[in-house]
């Protein structure tokens, strides 16, 4: 019985992340689909997350978009346990400073999700989905925070997914994958050129919770237009600084495998 419930809950709450800022509203049959859900099970679970308040359903369209409920928790949450007010002020400096895109992530649900964005104040910069669930691969965001999860984490996430090709320099193999994550635990940072959209570089440093495993990152995300090795000494010394007391403020510790605080090596990174 205990094991039918879960199973359940677990599908009603699975269809709560169909939504997003592009889909703000999805009818039964178009969640059923995205779900692989049969429309008999979906409605039930709907209807269970209308009944709780964590979705509504226009009296015209039939189309579901989320409740208050999500806010409300979300506001106990940030309130006893602030996360996303502390990230989002360290990047709103970042990009005011470095005059890039600057956005945080954290590790919710079992994958990288977008929770702060802080846009520079100049005609062209990278946009970034306020909602997005990014991918592991493609992204230095994913990169950084695959890096530092426990081993078991990081074989499951990369033997569980498909490596999507978003341009011509998405890593294509697992080998790759891993050399990326080799080289961001050796030097506390991840790089991503143009590998999830063109014309973009993103760099990106892990915040640690208090087991010392990631729980999410900091990041910048540069147009390659404007892309220069001093830029991108200033966007590594900018994030290790915001990592590390970002990870500090929430009662983070950095593993030992981490860069020292005192740690001022810049990598090599040589522009094509």
């Amino acid at each position: 019985m205990a094991k039918t419930t879960m199973s359940t809950v677990d599908k009603a709450l699975t269809l709560l992340r169909h939504f997003s800022v592009q889909r703000a509203e999805l009818g039964l049959s178009e969640l059923a689909r995205l779900a692989g859900y049969d429309k008999t099970t979906t409605l039930r679970c709907m209807t269970a997350l209308e009944r709780n308040g964590f979705v509504e359903q226009d009296a015209r369209s039939r189309k579901y978009r989320l409740g208050l409920a999500p806010l409300n928790l979300a506001q106990i949450r940030e309130q006893s346990f602030p996360m996303r007010s502390v990230i989002r002020r360290h990047v709103e400096d970042l990009a005011r400073s470095l005059g890039e895109t600057a956005h945080g992530t954290l590790l919710m649900a079992g994958e990288p999700m977008t929770v702060a964005i802080s846009a520079p104040a100049r005609a062209l910069f990278v946009h970034v989905d306020p909602s997005g669930v990014l991918p592991w691969h493609a992204t230095a965001s994913g990169i950084a925070i695959m890096a530092f999860l426990p081993e078991a984490t990081r074989t499951e996430i990369l033997e569980g997914r498909p490596l999507e090709p978003f341009t011509a320099h998405t890593p294509k193999s697992r080998a790759k994958v891993e050399a990326l994550i080799g080289t961001c635990r050796e030097e506390g940072l991840a790089r991503a050129r143009a590998t999830y959209e063109d014309d973009v570089i993103g760099t990106a440093a892990p915040i640690f919770g208090p087991a010392g495993t990631s729980i999410g990152a900091v990041a910048v995300a540069a147009l390659a237009l404007r892309f220069s090795a001093d830029l991108q000494g200033r966007i590594d010394d900018a994030l290790r600084r915001a990592a590390r007391t970002i990870t500090r403020e929430v009662g983070g510790v950095p593993p030992e495998t981490a860069p020292s605080p005192e740690d001022t090596h810049h990598a090599a990174h040589e522009l094509s």
